[in-house]
């Protein structure tokens, strides 16, 4: 996995594994399962603790206010390794285990968040938080939301091989309140294969392979292979699944996600103007090493689960023109969430997959 080392144009440290620099899913997995284990005691504590209600299955009326996605909040963008602006991914999500940051994610509505299902599979989902509204993570800013867990859904065909479908859905114990600071990213365009665009990858990854992760939140600019250019590479053929989607320098290298950017996203610029989430941070052999690009779950085959499994949320549109957040709102009766399935760890919920 990648525990993706974000900017590696050339890092972030703390008590958590280096996953992305890992070359293989096997010993992202097993970085991950040491974080699970180390917690264990943690664990037996939070079991006394209060739980919060899920009421996914059977959603009740929603006042959902107009809004817009994909809109960041600077018009003076320095991509290619830089520090971004203060909120300037207003859709930026942190997942912190025991408080300690150590995977990426995107908000997709006001009810929930998308990482990678390595971030999230086996692990006990009570203990994790979602932090939004983060940029410093030694200085957090006063606007900072934090939201727990209630239900995680891995996509069920979810590989640990192979990473392949290597997606999951976040729903918080409450909805957040989206406004100009916190908005979401759109849903990329689903015939759209975005190879040859430059996409913008952002995230608290490590600089450098091996190095700390980043204090604040990065970007980095990097071109978007074609199925074939990325089974070309060192990956092969047998390792790129259509449900995977590469970018980054093949011949020099130099400019990645890296350990610590797993579950962030990876954006491209639509015609007008709005960040898509083309990409999930999965995994890759190392950080900018060429040869080796960033391999990310290709959120557009996954369209449908995603709105098959959230409709108890607020969506925001994609619309030229936008009323703001507090703009009068509407009620709206929600259809029923999607059954769900018990997956092999008690914590985990698999979400079946609807036609």
């Amino acid at each position: 996995m990648r525990y993706i080392c974000l900017l590696s144009v050339v890092g972030l440290a703390l008590a958590t594994p280096s996953l992305r620099s890992a070359s293989e899913p096997a010993k992202i997995l097993e970085s991950l399962n040491t974080l699970r284990q180390n917690s264990f005691l943690d664990w037996i504590v939070s079991v006394l603790g209060p739980d919060y209600p899920d009421t996914s299955a059977s959603p009740a009326k929603r006042e959902c206010p107009a809004c817009g996605c994909g809109n960041i909040n600077t018009r003076h963008r320095i991509v290619g390794g830089q520090e971004t602006e203060v909120h300037e991914y207003p859709w930026m999500a942190m997942l912190m285990w025991f408080g300690s940051f150590y995977c990426g994610a995107t908000l997709v509505n006001d009810q929930y968040a998308l990482t990678a299902a390595h971030c999230v599979n086996g692990f006990y989902h009570r203990l994790i938080t979602v932090r939004l509204l983060e940029h410093n993570r030694q200085d957090s800013n006063v606007k900072i939301v934090d939201r727990r867990v209630t239900r995680v859904l891995v996509h069920p065909n979810y590989s640990t091989v192979n990473f392949d479908s290597d997606i999951a859905l976040i729903r918080f114990n409450e909805p957040v309140r989206l406004g100009i600071d916190m908005h979401p990213v759109c849903l990329p365009t689903p015939t759209e294969t975005f190879a040859g665009q430059t996409a913008v990858v952002t995230g608290w990854g490590a600089l450098s392979e091996g190095g700390p992760i980043s204090d604040t939140l990065q970007e980095v600019e990097v071109p978007v292979l074609s199925q074939q250019e990325c089974r070309e590479t060192s990956y092969g053929s047998e390792k790129i699944t259509d449900n995977m989607i590469c970018a980054g320098y093949v011949e020099q290298g130099g400019k990645d996600s890296c350990q610590g950017d797993s579950g962030g996203p990876m954006h491209v610029i639509d015609e007008k103007q709005s960040y898509q989430l083309a990409g999930i941070v999965s995994w890759g052999e190392g950080c900018a090493k060429p040869g080796s690009p960033g391999v990310y779950t290709r959120v557009s085959n996954f369209n449908e689960w995603i709105a098959a499994n959230t409709r108890d949320s607020c969506a925001c549109s994609q619309a030229e023109e936008v009323a703001p957040a507090e703009a009068a709102s509407t009620t709206t009766e929600q259809p029923e969430m999607a059954t769900a399935q018990t997956s092999e760890g008690p914590e985990v919920v698999e979400a079946e997959l609807l036609a």
